[in-house]
C-alpha cells in the first residue's frame, strides 16, 4: 500500500513537470571573470556562465581559515569574488533551473591558483 502511494505521488510529480530530484552536474575550467552574483569559467572552447547565492559553498586552501577570521571580526564570512579569481582553475558543481534558464553553483572548489594574490 504505501509502496502504491509512493508511486502515485511520483507519477503526479512527473506528469506535472516538478523534478522530483534535482541532479547536480560537474564543470571544470579556468575563471575568465567574476562578478557579485556569477562566475565565467572556460574549458577548452566551451564556455559556462555560473550564477551564486550566499547559500553557495567555496572551497579553497586557507578558506575555513578565513572564514572565521572573517566571522571573528563580524562578517558573515567569505564570498565566492572573495576566494574564486580570474586564472584560477576551479570546479563547478551546479544545476540548472529551467524556469530562469540558469545554472545555479552549489559549490566551486579553487582546485589550482594560477595568479598572485
Amino acid at each position: 500500500m504505501k509502496r502504491n502511494v509512493f508511486l502515485a505521488v511520483v507519477a503526479v510529480l512527473s506528469l506535472s513537470g516538478v523534478s522530483v530530484w534535482a541532479q547536480a552536474e560537474s564543470f571544470v575550467g579556468t575563471v575568465k571573470a567574476v562578478s557579485g552574483s556569477s562566475v565565467t569559467v572556460e574549458h577548452g572552447s566551451i564556455t559556462g556562465v555560473f550564477n551564486f547565492d550566499a547559500k553557495t559553498h567555496v572551497g579553497a586552501k586557507g578558506a575555513t581559515a578565513k572564514t572565521k577570521e572573517a566571522q571573528a571580526a563580524g562578517k558573515p564570512g567569505l564570498t565566492v569574488p572573495d576566494v574564486v579569481h580570474v586564472g584560477d582553475q576551479v570546479k563547478v558543481m551546479y544545476t540548472f533551473t529551467a524556469s530562469t534558464n540558469k545554472m545555479v553553483v552549489g559549490d566551486i572548489t579553487v582546485l589550482e591558483s594560477l595568479t598572485k594574490k
